[in-house]
């Protein structure tokens, strides 16, 4: 439950702070006092959506703060806390959220920043908040289901979880099947591409990453062989000549270093050098003498290089630009290929699939419907005691049970409520036929019966009873009366009937000082409660005969909780 709540520069609330109690507490005040502002700001610290517009007027940030009593929800939060890193104790949480003119919005859980996400999850087991979308969810036929599905036990929830799974699957099979019926041809033409372009590169037999290198410096040399012959005859002319070549040259220098060496020891390492020298060109001569003799010019393996690199670099041309880059390509192409071989496209492999789960859908389908038919049967029966208890006895409600056509995420179920308020209507859809004050009596019902089995440890009724007054409001008073036997309810309310019916009693005021405005609240007396109820009777006109109306309402109120 909502222990204490604590609010700073939000919306015309310059301060404010205070403690809430268990059972049902009632706001009353003037129109615009700032009663809905304060559910706003508990809304926040839910999770709800924080705009700047929100802080007030003149200041830099707006934080609300909120103290909450775990009662029945400690496991869930510890597990949640605990999911999201989050401190926690025993019994206690503290959520607060900052809003900042800039922009910047910041969220706290036991003082650990978190997100907006993380608090709305966590907020789904704190409160649960009656307001416009209330209207929304009942009204929408859509959602209808969800109210039903909501009633169902545990074991309801996991078959429905295990559908949902199966369901995903289903829908992932039956979406490869179409495309894959939709795209044939174009599958088809892939296919013959891959097919082209594998018995390309099968009929290249690759084997080597580097051969077109390879290729390329044999090529080299076979295209070039007669300039090699040519050039490397003439070195040997130039080294070998009697008279005038290299070798006789060099050994004439040699011979000169060596006669060098008898006028100083400095000259042996130059000496050394030289013989060196000569020896390493004797060694170049004798190596490429070598070369030459091995060397042969091949007009057939000339051709079948040429031929080879003409081939390698096509390929490169098309799948490369290296011929790493066309290896890695046809073991793509040959894996895209295997799928087409191994079915991993194949349309009867999908088809058998597809009709495998149709025939396990349809069976978890019919479980989930043979139990929302039972839950369907019990709700209507509570809905019509609620609705009784709220004036409406004679209202006619239903639940009704449609197939879909095909398979959805809640099964082959559609639902949709039907009520028909008076008697000698026909039954029809809740959008149709329900008033407003009839909306707020029908959702106080669900309401009242979802509150047995929802984890929340505070529900908030903003003016639930606008639209209904006299003998009604005072049922609703009741109503709200006997959900915060269980749980603690907060009410907004300008009804004096709904005022009665609490247990306690705040007063939100608005005052103006200085050119401010500025919203309080604070708890009312039992004298101070006579007098503000008189007042929502009689008006500002409140008379000592309007003042026992109000204490004699209160009474009637009191014994009808004593019995």
């Amino acid at each position: 439950m909502l222990v204490e709540l604590d609010i700073k520069n939000f919306a015309i609330i310059k301060a404010l702070k205070v403690r809430f109690q268990e059972h049902m507490t009632v706001l009353i005040g003037e129109t615009g006092a700032g009663k809905s502002i304060i559910i706003d700001a508990v809304s926040l610290l839910m999770g709800g959506r924080g705009q700047k517009e929100m802080i007030r007027t003149g200041e830099k940030k707006a934080v609300v703060t909120g103290l909450f009593q775990l009662d029945g929800q400690e496991k869930k939060i510890t597990e949640l806390c605990d999911k999201y890193g989050l401190p926690h104790s025993d019994d206690q949480l503290v959520i607060s959220r900052e809003l900042a003119a800039k922009g910047r919005n910041v969220v706290r859980i036991n003082g650990q920043l978190t997100t907006i996400n993380v608090l709305r999850d966590i907020g789904n087991y704190l409160v649960d908040i009656h307001g416009q979308n209330d209207q929304q969810i009942l009204m929408d036929q859509d959602r209808q289901i969800d109210l039903v599905d909501n009633y169902a036990p545990k074991s309801f929830k996991d078959n429905l979880a295990k559908y949902q799974k199966d369901f995903l699957n289903w829908q992932k099979l039956t979406n490869r099947l179409r495309h894959l019926r939709e795209d044939a041809q174009e599958l088809a033409q892939k296919q013959d591409i891959l097919k082209f372009q594998d018995n390309e590169l099968k009929a290249a037999d690759l084997k080597d990453p580097k051969e077109d290198e390879k290729l390329e410096n044999e090529y080299n040399e076979l295209n070039n062989y007669q300039k090699i012959v040519d050039t490397a005859n003439y070195f040997m002319q130039l080294y070998d000549d009697d008279e005038h070549g290299i070798a006789t040259l060099l050994g004439d220098a040699q011979n000169a270093a060596a006669d060098l060496t008898e006028y100083g020891s400095k000259f042996k390492d130059i000496a050394k050098t030289v013989d060196d020298g000569v020896y390493a060109l004797s060694d170049a001569r004798s190596e490429l003498s070598n070369v030459m003799d091995e060397m042969d010019f091949d007009e057939e393996r000339f051709k079948y290089v040429s031929n080879r690199l003409d081939t390698l670099n096509s390929l490169k041309k098309k799948y490369g630009p290296t011929l790493k880059d066309v290896f890695a390509f046809y073991e793509k192409v040959q894996k895209e290929l295997s799928q087409y071989e191994t079915g991993g496209l194949d349309e009867e492999k999908l088809q058998n699939q597809v009709a495998e789960l149709n025939e396990k859908l349809t069976k978890e389908a019919r479980g989930l419907h043979r139990t929302r038919e039972k839950v369907a049967h019990k709700l209507v029966e509570k809905i019509k005691q609620e609705l009784a208890d709220l004036y409406m006895a004679k209202a006619r409600f239903s639940i009704n049970f449609d197939e879909t056509k095909t398979f959805t995420k809640k099964g082959t179920d559609s639902i949709v409520f039907l009520i028909a308020p008076n008697p000698g209507e026909n039954l029809m859809p809740l959008v149709k036929i329900v008033s407003g004050g009839e909306q707020s009596r029908l959702i106080l019902a669900l309401k009242a019966i979802f509150s047995r089995v929802e984890p929340v440890g505070t529900m908030i009724f903003d003016e639930i009873d606008t639209g209904v007054s006299g003998r009604v409001s005072a049922a609703i008073g009741e109503k709200l009366h006997s959900i915060g036997e269980n749980k603690q309810v907060i009410a907004i309310t300008h009804s004096p009937q709904v005022a009665a019916a609490g247990d306690q009693r705040y007063l939100v005021a608005k005052q103006i000082k200085d050119g401010a405005t500025f919203a309080q609240i604070g708890p009312l007396t039992q004298k101070e409660t006579i007098t503000a109820i008189a007042q929502m009777m009689a008006g500002n006109d409140v008379t000592e005969a309007a003042k026992q109306n109000a204490a004699d309402l209160m009474k009637s109120f009191k014994n009808k909780k004593d019995d």
